[in-house]
Parts: C-alpha cells; structure tokens; sequence
C-alpha cells in the first residue's frame, strides 16, 4: 500500500517532486565536487605552495661553533661536518616519501673571481637531476634546485647535470659585479686552485642568490677536495598544517601517541624521518614558509567547509519550499488517511519514505554531477586530476538524505498537525 501510495504522489505531483530533486541535486553536486577536492587538498596545494621554495633545511651536526654568513659557513673544512652526497635518495624512502615534492643539495664556499680577484660565494649544486631510486616501485625521480625554487628564471640556460661541463650561472648582482655576460668565461681561484667557468646563464630570484655563483655540485667538490659530500640540502615538503597535538613533546608520548604523529605528515615528523636516513644530519623546518603554507591550508579548507554549509542551507531552502507546497496540496489526502485510522508513525513513515527516495535519487545523480565538477576544478585550479575516494560516495548520499530532512522538518510537523474533521469539512 505505501508503495502505491508513494507512486501515486511521485506520479501526480512530478513538478513539485523534480523541483525538491532538482535542489538535492545542486546541493550534493556541490558537495561531493568539494568534498572530492578537500580531500585531495593538501597534495595539490602542497605542489603549489611548492613553488614558494623549500619548507625544510638539512645540515651537518656539529657541536662547534660555526661562522654562517648568508648561508656560507666560514669555518675550515677540517673543522666542519658534511653530509654525504649517496645518501640523497634515502629522502625519497622515508614513510612519507610521496609528499617530498624535491629537494636539492648544495657545497658552497667563498672564491676570489675575476681580474680584480673579488670575494664571491660559489655554490655547487644539482639543477634539474634524475636520481635513481632502488628497491622503489618509481625508479627514478627529479632533484635539484629546479624542483624547490620553481620561480628562478635564467638569460640563457640551465646548466646540464649530467654532462659535467666547467659551465657556472652567475646571479644578476654578481654578473654586474663582476661585468661579466653570458658568454664570458670566468676565473675561480680557491686555496691555490683555480677553474676556468664558462657563463651559460644569469639568475634572477630577487633573494641573496643573485649574489652568487652557480655551478655542477662535482665541480665544487673538486675543487675543495671534498668528493660525495655536501653542506646542506634544501627540501620540500607536502604538510599537514601542525595542530596542538603536534607541537607536543614528543618524547613524553604514548607509544600510540607516537605512532599517531609519526604516520601524519606534520613537518616536523616529516624533519625526523629525514634525520633518520641521513647520517649524521639534522633537518629543521623552515619556519616562515611551513607556518605560510599551513596558514593557508588552513584557510582553503575553512572556506570550502563555509561553501558547503552554504550548499547545504540553500538545498534545504528549496526543498522546503517544494514540499511546503506539495504538503499544502495534500491536505485533503492527509486529512483521508487519518479518518481512516492512519496513525501518526504511519503517516510519518510514509513522508519519511517519500523523503529518503528523493534524497537518494538526487544524491546519486548529484555525486556524478559532483564527480565531473571536481574534474574540471583539478584541471582548472592545478592542471591535474582529483583521485576520487570511495568515502565520497556514501557521504553524499546520506548529506543528500539529510538535506531533504531538514527542509522537510516544518511541512512535515505541519502536515501532522493537520485535522482530518477540518479537512474533511472542506474548511
């Protein structure tokens, strides 16, 4: 009987019906598009916020005091720890080894350059490397400062890591320093040694790199007797914005405490797990740029919870006009089934019913409207796809069920309300 009767009323009353579907529909759409999006969130925004450069800084132990000017260390190599140059793709199996968006290492020294031998910082670096990853299901991956400092832009050329040439790229207030163009080669000397460097390129990245000389990571270690080792590697990370629980002291955790902020991508988790792979290191996040990008994180996923509340109240709105008018219609069917024995639970089973088909129907087709909107906002906003998770799904269906609750609430309470004796005295 509820079967015939829900029929009936979808059948007589198609317009009020589709206009409640319909805004089910916008409602879920919306929501499984943003739910979709939130929950790739942190990975693309984590690859664009990338571009802001590094989020962590990995350098040697040392207990002795060091003299660091500009990121130089001044103190002698005899006294100074390096990191070693072999261990660079353990970054790449640590737990969170997805979200190392790259990372470059680097040997900087001071050298005397030019005719007027002036003091200049040179730096030995990977530009753009393949480094091989063993015992990996991806068997290669890209390092080197073109994949932490996307916003470097060179006159001329990159310098080609593998073809080990004495090439350098000078920064655009060295080049003047040293009136030098692309073209030009350029004379090194250090502690007796000396490299002739042609100039393939000029720099600019608006920060204290344009003070710098920029060649193969070899060449340096050449030149300063320090073949496979390193003076510090810059990474970035893909976060999770850091909550109480992470600025916790972690050696006062429980073991399932521990374990809990280990297996999430916090920066600082991120840090140790660096530490742990590479000898003798000691990774530290870079404060002002993490403290940003969580900044942000945080303020995305705020607005995308506003929008879908937004969602939500509208969707509820239309539906609630669409039944307040069907309900109004329906008064004398109501007003029948009571004087016939209906009980008030059965009369609210029957729109309950009514009800959760709506909001079933418009969710499903909502979740695959949703499912194409999330697509063409991840090709819009960040040039890629969204994974879909399977959550999505259900969590659209009962939002959807739930919205067609909440603008049902009043017509419902008032269609209950209604006196079958009034109605059916035609009053």
């Amino acid at each position: 009987m509820y079967r015939r009767i829900i029929l009936k009323s979808f059948k007589i009353r198609r317009k009020q019906i589709a206009l409640a579907v319909i805004a089910v529909i916008m409602g879920a759409s919306l929501i499984s598009a943003l739910a979709g999006v939130y929950l790739n969130i942190e990975e693309k925004v984590g690859k664009e916020l990338s571009s802001y450069g590094a989020n962590i800084i990995v350098k040697p132990k040392d207990d002795g005091i060091q003299l660091e000017i500009g990121g130089v260390n001044y103190g002698s190599n005899k006294q100074q720890n390096y990191l070693r140059e072999d261990e660079l793709y353990k970054i790449k199996k640590i737990f969170w080894k997805y979200n190392i968006l790259g990372f470059s290492p680097s040997l900087n020294t001071v050298v005397k350059a030019g005719p007027k031998n002036e003091s200049i910082v040179l730096t030995g670096t990977w530009f753009e490397k393949e480094l091989e990853i063993p015992d990996e299901t991806f068997k290669t991956t890209k390092a080197g400062v073109k994949t932490v400092s996307s916003w470097w832009t060179v006159d001329g050329k990159w310098i080609n890591d593998e073809d080990n040439k004495p090439e350098a790229i000078l920064g655009a207030a060295a080049a003047k320093q040293l009136k030098n163009k692309v073209g030009d080669v350029i004379r090194i000397r250090y502690n007796g040694k000396s490299i002739d460097l042609k100039v393939v390129g000029i720099l600019h990245t608006g920060g204290e790199e344009e003070n710098q000389i920029f060649t193969n990571l070899s060449i340096v270690q050449d030149l300063m007797g320090l073949k496979g080792k390193i003076s510090e590697i810059k990474v970035s990370a893909a976060i999770t914005p850091e909550d109480e629980f992470a600025k916790r002291d972690i050696t006062k955790m429980t073991k399932e405490e521990y374990d809990r902020w280990y297996c999430t991508p916090y920066i600082s988790s991120i840090a140790l797990q660096i530490e742990e792979v590479i000898t003798g290191s000691d990774a530290q996040p870079i404060e002002q740029i993490a403290s940003a990008q969580g900044n942000f994180l945080k303020k995305i996923k705020l607005m995308m919870m506003l929008i879908t509340l937004v969602a939500v109240a509208a969707s509820a709105l239309g539906v609630m006009t669409a039944m307040t008018t069907s309900i109004l219609e329906r008064r004398k069917e109501i007003g029948i089934i009571k004087a016939i024995g209906a009980q008030t639970s059965q009369t609210l089973a029957l729109f309950m019913t009514e009800i959760s088909a709506i909001g079933i129907i418009g969710g499903v087709i909502g979740y695959g409207a949703g499912i194409g909107l999330a697509q063409l906002i991840g090709n819009a906003v960040f040039n890629s796809r969204i994974v879909v998770n399977v959550i999505v799904f259900p969590l659209t269906i009962i939002i959807a069920i739930g919205i067609t609750l909440i603008g049902c609430l009043i017509p419902i309470r008032n269609a209950l309300k209604i006196d079958p004796v009034i109605v059916l005295r035609g009053e």
